[in-house]
C-alpha cells in the first residue's frame, strides 16, 4: 500500500522518510497511521533487502535492518532544525546542529569537516568507507537526493545508479 512502488532498498528509504515525515506523531501526524507505515516499511525492507543481496557481490551485501534505518530516522525527527537529507544510504543533517551535537554523536552520526554536515549511513562489519572528496552536488547527482525541512519535502533529484 505505501511501498508499491519501491523496487529498491533506496527507494524504500526515501519513501519511508517522506512518510515519517507526513506521519510522525512528533510532527503532527497520527500514531495509527505510523504504526502501519512502519510494519508495512519492516516486511518491505526484508524482501528488498533479500533481492538486494541475491544480486550483489560479496563486498556489497548489507546486514542492515529495518529497524536501525526507521530508529534513526525517528530520533532525528524528535530534534528541531535540521535539515535531513537522503543520499542513496547515507543521511546527511545539516540545519541548525549545534544545539543537537551530543545527540547526534549517540545516535551514531559522525561530522563531515570538508562539508560541514553530519552523516550516518549503516557501517557493515569489515569494510571501510573510502573518504573521497566528491562534493554534495556530486554525491547528489550520482546517488539522488531527497532534502526535507521543517516536515516537508524540499528537492527530490533523480536518483542515478543509486545501490543500497
Amino acid at each position: 500500500m505505501y511501498f508499491d512502488k519501491c523496487k529498491t532498498l533506496d527507494e524504500l528509504k526515501a519513501e519511508y522518510r517522506r512518510l515519517a515525515v507526513k506521519y510522525h506523531p512528533d510532527t503532527g501526524g497520527d500514531l495509527e497511521a505510523m504504526k502501519a507505515v512502519n510494519a508495512e516499511h519492516d516486511r518491505v525492507f526484508e524482501v528488498l533487502k533479500k533481492k538486494h543481496n541475491d544480486s550483489a557481490d560479496e563486498y556489497h551485501q548489507t546486514t542492515e535492518t529495518a529497524e536501525e534505518f526507521r530508529d534513526i530516522i525517528n530520533a532525528l525527527l524528535t530534534l528541531s532544525g535540521l535539515e535531513i537529507e537522503l543520499c542513496g544510504s547515507w543521511l546527511w543533517i545539516g540545519g541548525n546542529t549545534l544545539e543537537h551535537r551530543e545527540k547526534l554523536r549517540e545516535l551514531g552520526c559522525k561530522w563531515s569537516q570538508s562539508k560541514k554536515l553530519w552523516h550516518w549511513h549503516h557501517a557493515e562489519d569489515g569494510s571501510k568507507w573510502y573518504r573521497g572528496k566528491r562534493s554534495m552536488n556530486e554525491i547528489r547527482s550520482k546517488y539522488g537526493s531527497q532534502v526535507f525541512r521543517g516536515g516537508r519535502e524540499e528537492t527530490n533529484y533523480t536518483a542515478i545508479g543509486a545501490t543500497a
